[in-house]
């Protein structure tokens, strides 16, 4: 089936929007680790098809998109994103453009809907610690100390490869 792309700001907008929504915390680093989930589980679920072009580096708190990262960085790292008050009652409004702005296929509402109930009750200490368990971050940060920077690419390739294998011990 033929997946939609999306830019990741978009995407990113949404799930600030769906987080305020829904009362989940939300902050940037968390907001690094659902795009990193949404996008290993796209390649699996949609056929190595994934859902925006933006590439995860290896950082020391795990997948960071950078565009991401330089977009929302007046956010410091544990800062919970929220609606100012003058914008709460334009809030439904904004959720609702964010949402339509992405023009997803039904699959894809319903693969994005499964994967936040999974992910974004979790909290961002939670995500980080599940991404050092996992290869693909761990395979990109070979030969690099714990606490060093690194921009280091996480691949699809293992994205898909490891979460495949992960469904298929599932079933």
């Amino acid at each position: 089936m033929k997946a939609k792309k999306v830019d990741v700001i978009d995407l990113s907008s949404f799930l600030i929007n769906y987080s305020i929504k829904n009362e989940i915390e939300l902050n940037h680093l968390k907001l690094q680790k659902l795009l990193y989930y949404i996008q290993a589980w796209h390649l699996v679920y949609f056929e190595k098809q994934n859902i925006f072009d933006d590439l995860p580096e290896a950082w020391v708190n795990g997948p960071v998109y950078r565009r991401v990262y330089d977009e929302f960085k007046n956010w410091r790292m544990y800062d919970e994103f929220c609606i100012k008050d003058e914008c709460k009652n334009k809030f439904d409004d904004y959720f609702t453009q964010s949402k339509e702005k992405l023009e997803l296929t039904e699959e894809q509402w319903k693969y994005l809907d499964s994967i936040l109930t999974h992910y974004s009750t979790m909290s961002h200490e939670r995500l980080v610690y599940l991404t050092h368990l996992e290869d693909p971050w761990n395979n990109a940060r070979k030969g690099i100390e714990p606490f060093t920077y690194s921009n280091q690419i996480i691949s699809e390739e293992d994205m898909f490869n490891y979460y495949s294998k992960l469904l298929k011990n599932k079933n």
